[in-house]
This record gives structure tokens, sequence and C-alpha cells, in this order.
């Protein structure tokens, strides 16, 4: 082998030498072949490319499939899930071994104790908190994990040292007595497992009574419990406050149906042998391939040359598989619509694959996506704690399980459907300003916001003068030029409601009621009966008409009406102030009322605050980049870091599905001021009091800085 630097002429090897597989990452372990007896030799660096490892992790090999299943329960939260753990608890006789990235639940906890009570040897290994958890996550990992060590349980600590092979235990996983298992994406706390009545993540999980799989799992368990990286729990009380909730009687809640007969599957382990897994997943789908899942990396690097999970699913896609999408979107970033939009514009669109992704949305019982399933052909479901991303495939101790019944896979397809088919107030999965809801009512595309070169929120469909995201806004029908049916075009009445608002002798009329409401003024006598169908020669608004002097019109489309406009005549195209007047007529305007106009006085102080603004911009920007640096290694290493670890569980149905975070406190225009580096809120506000909407002021200020910088 030549490695890194080494002499590629040496006599026998051919081509490039061997590189290291990831950077920064000490105690590498490198394979010939797959690490389990298939070992190519061609003398070239391919030949090591197919698995890497480090020093003191698992190199499982072995059969990865059962045939002997006699029973499944699937467990969909937020409908099912704690009480059929607790009753499968309740049901070891001899052992039960529990992996687990986080406990949080008092009832479960419980049912541990009581089994141990009872004489059955109970092994927990839970992930160690993290430094970056919230607070009272922290605190409460380690009194639960108290809870258990006090009671008698054997519980370890899995990680908490920089040598650790593995990043984090971030399976979710139990095994009863050798012969029954338990797989979910779902950690055991009431966001993933929910009191009825409360609302919940959506998460998949599984119950498979099989002696294959469990011989499987607890094979692969003890290798970690006997491992260095595992610790025991302190008998040393924690030194905090946090209080463990007293467990409820939870004997009435819903549980799931059980499926009886004999199925098969196959096991899958991160990161010995996700990546293969999932990859012959993929590559085995003919006709459709149903995902749902809280974070999907298109870039993510595994090793050496191109990603192959991620390949797989676009040659899928190549070949004519229906691909479908639903991503996590309670806490979207540019990363997740990115991904969204790849899939939507690049792959749908451009490359013309069948292939499409949405955000899910919210309802009174499912408040995020926190599940890593897939479903293929109808057949095959995935169930797991495998996040699609680099750091579960490669760094993690993940499992997953596949099972092959188009029996078990229906209830995970009904509940997929079910995460499809809903629809929220916010949730804008193009990102056009008009939300899924809106455009799936009235047939608009909700995945792609261009049509042949056309933003779809900009189009008249109707022809009423109206966009279609005016139609949105104004409580509109996109397809109906008359929304309340009574004659009078919708532009028609938009135009007279505006004239209201600027008419004192006049009571003022919404644009949204004049659209919707036959009487939108309210004096009990139809409009169209009152003024006719053109409200008595009220013209809408002629966006190619320039010569008019109404005051609700814009004869120099500066963006400033009439009524407000000190200089009407300005020529197209030119930045101006609230006033509607550029900085040559603001210094015209000048010199005609002094005589003595001082020449680029207006340029030279819009410089001077530009130039300000950009020192200020330079650095944010410098702030936000290492900001961004942490964050993004952050989500590389831990893409799902229970979700309720960055806002809480305490976010409410009320607050926008989109973001999660309770923001009731900060101005709206606070989070906008970073768009305009120099200007402060009251500045903004004035802008915006005459008319001018945030993006037609952040096209303003960028063409004052290129014309002042």
């Amino acid at each position: 082998i030549v490695y890194k630097n080494g002499p590629v002429e040496s006599e026998g090897w051919s081509g490039v030498s061997l590189s290291e597989p990831v950077s920064g990452i000490d105690n590498l372990i490198l394979y010939r072949g797959d690490g389990c007896g298939v070992m190519t030799d061609t003398n070239q660096s391919i030949d090591w490319h197919q698995r890497w490892g480090r020093l003191g992790a698992s190199d499982f090999c072995g059969e990865l499939g059962f045939d002997d299943a006699t029973s499944i329960t699937p467990l969909i939260a937020p409908e099912h899930g704690l009480l059929d753990l607790m009753n499968w608890i309740d049901g070891a006789q001899t052992s039960l071994h529990l992996h687990l990235y986080i406990l949080q639940s008092s009832e479960l906890t419980q049912a541990l104790v009581n089994a141990h009570n009872r004489g059955v040897d109970v092994v927990v290994v839970l992930n160690e908190p993290e430094d970056w958890w919230k607070s009272n996550d922290k605190q409460a990992q380690e009194a639960y994990a108290y809870a258990l060590k006090e009671a008698g349980v054997n519980v370890h600590w899995f990680g908490g040292t920089g040598d650790d092979p593995y990043l984090y235990l971030h399976a979710k996983v139990a095994v009863r007595d050798n012969a029954s298992v338990w797989i979910g994406s779902g950690n055991w706390k009431p966001s993933s497992l929910p009191y009825d009545g409360d609302r919940g993540n959506r998460d998949w999980g599984i119950i498979v009574d099989s002696q294959q799989l469990a011989n499987n799992v607890i094979m692969k368990m003890a290798f970690d419990e006997g491992s260095m990286y595992v610790q025991p729990v302190s008998t040393i009380p924690p030194t905090n406050s946090y209080v463990i909730p007293d467990a409820r009687n939870i004997s009435q809640q819903a549980t799931a149906q059980v499926y009886s007969g004999t199925y098969s599957g196959q096991l899958l382990t991160c990161p010995d042998d996700c990546v293969d897994g999932l990859t012959e997943m993929i590559q085995s789908a003919d006709d459709e391939i149903l995902l749902s899942l809280q974070y999907l990396d298109l870039n993510w690097k595994w090793g050496w040359g191109e990603n192959p999970v991620i390949s797989a699913l676009e040659e899928a896609a190549m070949e004519g598989v229906s691909i479908r999408l639903i991503i996590n979107g309670a806490y979207l970033d540019e990363d997740i619509q990115d991904v969204v939009d790849r899939i939507n514009n690049d792959w749908n669109i451009t490359n013309g694959w069948d292939a499409s992704a949405i955000i899910m949305s919210e309802d009174d019982d499912v408040m995020k996506l926190h599940n890593k399933g897939a479903i293929i052909d109808g057949e095959s479901v995935l169930i797991s704690s495998i996040n699609w991303g680099d750091s579960a495939m490669v760094r993690n101790r993940e499992m997953g399980l596949i099972v092959t019944s188009a029996e078990v896979a229906a209830p995970y397809i009904d509940s997929w459907y079910a995460d499809w088919n809903r629809l929220d107030n916010v949730t804008d999965t193009d990102n056009d300003g008009m939300p899924d809801i809106f455009e799936v009512n009235f047939g608009l595309n909700r995945t792609v916001s261009m049509h042949n070169g056309v933003l779809e929120a900009e189009a008249d469909n109707d022809n009423d003068g109206l966009t279609n995201l005016d139609e949105y806004t104004l409580g509109g029908h996109p397809f109906n030029s008359d929304t309340d049916g009574d004659c009078i075009p919708d532009a028609v009445e938009v135009s007279w409601a505006q004239a209201t608002a600027l008419d004192p002798s006049v009571d003022d009329v919404s644009p949204h009621d004049a659209i919707n409401l036959p009487d939108a003024d309210g004096d009990g006598i139809n409009e169209a009966d009152a003024l006719g169908c053109d409200l008595g020669g009220v013209e809408p608004v002629d966006t190619n008409d320039n010569q008019s002097d109404e005051p609700t019109t814009d004869n120099d489309r500066d963006g400033v009406l009439n009524s407000n406009d000190e200089c009407p005549n300005t020529p197209e195209n030119t930045p101006t102030d609230v006033t509607g007047c550029s900085s040559d007529q603001r210094n015209q305007k000048a010199g005609d009322a002094s005589g003595e106009a001082e020449e680029g006085f207006g340029e030279t102080f819009m410089l001077l605050l530009m130039v300000g603004g950009l020192l200020l911009l330079i650095g944010a920007v410098y702030g936000i980049v290492q900001s961004r640096k942490e964050n993004e290694a952050r989500k590389d290493w831990v893409t799902d870091q229970h979700i309720d670890d960055v806002v809480g569980t305490d976010a409410q149905w009320e607050q926008p599905v989109l973001d999660g975070r309770n923001e009731d406190t900060i101005s709206p225009l606070t989070k906008e001021l970073g768009r305009f580096p120099g200007w402060d809120e009251t500045m903004l506000q004035q802008y915006l009091d005459h008319g001018w909407t945030l993006d037609q002021l952040e096209e303003y200020y960028q063409q004052q800085v290129a014309e002042q910088g």
C-alpha cells in the first residue's frame, strides 16, 4: 500500500496513493475491501475505499437478516408508543437491555425499576450529557440515570472522552429476554412518547418478536457494554435541583395493533454497515421511494468519492423511480430549504425526474417531524435512528431495521400520507410567499416557485390585475377575476377600497373586504346595486399608464403614490427617498430654494452613512461567519439532537410552524435590520409608513451602496 505522500512509483503499486477518508480524526483504521472477508487486491487505492473506522470501534460482520419474526407491532407516534412500551417492559422475564440517546420518561423509568425489582437483569446505556445541551436537559439526563442507579439498575454512560471512537450513542434500541426487539426514531421523552391528548413528534418505532434479530442486536449491544468508552454512572448524586416528575397512570392510553404471521427483515448498524444497507435498500426500489426525514444532507462526504447513499437516490430517480420527500420544517434554515429546492427545481424541473419534496405542516396532534424512515415500493419499511448525514452514518452508534412486508408497511404508509396531505396556515415549501394551503386549495404548485421564467407569485392567472400573491394577501381567488361574484372585477374593487382610505368623507374599506363582500362598506346596500359593476366609473390601476393624476396611482413608478410624491417626474428605475425624490432632485430642490445648492452634498452624506454601514456590515459578517462555523460543525456532528433541546417543549401552537422560537418580545423590524447596515428601526419604519416594502427598500439600499461605493 502507498499511503498519502508515499512513493507511488513503488514496484507493484498502480495509480495515486491512498488518502485519508476524513481529515481531523486520529486513530483511523483502514480496511481493504469490505472488512468482512471480501478483499479485492488490484494494488490500487480503490481497494481501500469501501470501509474505514476508528481504533476501539466495532467492525461487525456476519448475517444481518432475519426471517423468524412471528409478531410485529408498528408504533407510530404521537398516536401510539408510551403504553405499548410500558407493557413490553412489564412483560420482561429474564433480561432487558436498553441503549438510548435520551431518557426523560417517568413512566418508563419506573417500569425499568419495577422490572429490576422482580429479578429481571436490566442494563441501561445512555449517552452522557453533552456540554452543548441545554442545562435543563443535562440535569434531567443525570437525574434519571441516578434514579436508576440508586434503584440498583446496571446503568452506564456512553462516551464522555475525546478519544472515543464514536461521537454519540444515538441509537434507540432495546432487547427483551433475548427474543424481542424494540427499535425507533424517538427518544423516551414526552415529545416522542406523549400522553393522550398532548401534541408530539412524528416518530416511527417497532416491536419485533424474533430470536434471530434479538441475538444479532444483543451481540452488538454486548460489544458496546464491554468497551472502554462505556462507564458506570456514579453512585454520587448529581449536584443539581432537577426533580423527576411523578409517573402518571397511563393505563387508559391507546395501544397499537399487533400483527401476527411470519416476517423477515434486515438489521442496520452504524457506522459498520448502514451506508451499504441504505444504499442497497434504495437500489432495490422499482417504482417508488417515500422518505420521511428529520434531516437530509445532499452534500456530505462519507470517505472517498461520491456519497453512495445520495448517488443511489439520484440513480433511482434517473431510472424513473418516483421519489417523494417529507422533511422537518420546525426549524427551517437555509440548508433544509436548499435540499427542498434542489429536489423540486434541479431534480424535477431541470432533470425531468419524478421527484418532489415538501416541508411538513403541523396540526393539533403532530408538532415536528423527528422521523428517519423510508418506504420502498409499498412493501418494505425502514424504522431507524439514522439521520441521513455523515455524523449519523459514519461517526455515531445508530441502529435501524428494514422490514419486508406489505402488511406491516401499510400503517406507516398511512402515516406518511397523513403528513404529506396535512396543511397549516404558514408552511411555504417553495418559499414564494404563498403558504402551501393556499396553493393546494387553488390548484397552484406548492413545490416550485417559478414556471417558464415567471414567478408563480407574480403571475396573474385570471387577468384581473392582481398577482397570485396579491390574491393570497387580500383573500382573493387566483382563478376568478370576481371573487365575491358581485359583477365588480376584483381590481376595480381594490382601487375603490384604496380610494376610500384617502377620502375623509367616507368610511375606509379594506381591499380584503372589497373583493370578498358584496356589501363591503356595511351600509346595507351591495356596491353593485348602488354604483353598478364599475362602481360609478372607478378604473383599476393600469401599471402601463403614466398619465394619471389620481392620488392612488404612482405615475413615475418609483414606489411612492402621487399623493405623497414630492417629485412626481422621477426617471424610471431611479432610486428615491421616501418622498419620491432622487438625489439629483433633492439637490435641485435645495438649489431652487437657496440659490446656491451645494453640488454633491447629498451624495457625500449618503457616502458617510454607507461607509459607516459597511463597517458595521464587515463586523457583523465576521461574527456571523464565526457563528456559522461553530453551528455548522455542531449540526454536522449531531443532526438529531432532540428537537426540544433547541427551544424547549413549551412552544405553543399559535407560534409560527417554521420557527418554534418564542420571539414575542422582539420587534419584527429588529430581525430585518441586518439587511440595512447603518439604518435603525425608526428610519426603516419611516420608509414602510410611506408604502415601501422591505424588498423594495433592500433593492434601493443596495443601489445606493453600489452608487456611492
